[in-house]
């Protein structure tokens, strides 16, 4: 009996062995040239509009954290059912026609992207609109207090441009 679990034990040790994440030093070497491919993520570039449009994304690798821009570009995390949203959204279409060519907006339906509002580490509420500059610099505003009438939404512009 003492012969049969001492066979068992080792079975079994072998068995688990084997199935254990043990890595070799080529795997180690392996995992590192993985670990370097991911860390070497392509660098996304914002679309840019010239129509004097305000884009409604429609696919959040478009814009992921981190995204370069090549002009300022203002993401407006909204909803249809926001009302500080709604009274927001003329001054976004004033402001893309203003600035054409030279500004870019992006509205963000955070009922259709909410993971990508999560991924921006924008707060809980909406509007979140978010400028982001070539330098990649970032700078978030929370609700229309700062961001209407649209003067001051201009003069914010304005002020990055310089």
């Amino acid at each position: 009996m003492k012969i049969y679990n001492f066979v068992l034990g080792a079975a079994l040790l072998a068995a688990l062995t084997a199935c254990s994440p043990v890595a070799s030093k080529e795997d180690k070497n392996d995992s590192t040239a993985t670990e370097a491919k991911a860390e070497a993520k392509p660098v996304v570039t914002a679309p840019v509009a010239t129509d004097g449009k305000v884009i409604e994304l429609d696919d959040a690798s478009l814009i992921p954290p981190g995204v370069r821009v090549n002009q300022l570009t203002v993401i407006d995390f909204n909803a249809i059912w926001c009302g500080p949203c709604r009274q927001l959204a003329p001054v976004l279409d004033e402001m893309a026609e203003k600035y054409k060519g030279r500004v870019t907006f992006i509205s963000v339906d955070v009922d259709r992207f909410g993971a990508l509002f999560e991924s921006y580490h924008a707060g809980s509420s909406i509007p979140a609109v978010i400028f982001i500059s070539p330098d990649g610099s970032r700078e978030l505003y929370r609700g229309t207090g700062q961001l209407l009438p649209a003067s001051a939404f201009e003069a914010i512009i304005e002020q990055k441009l310089k």
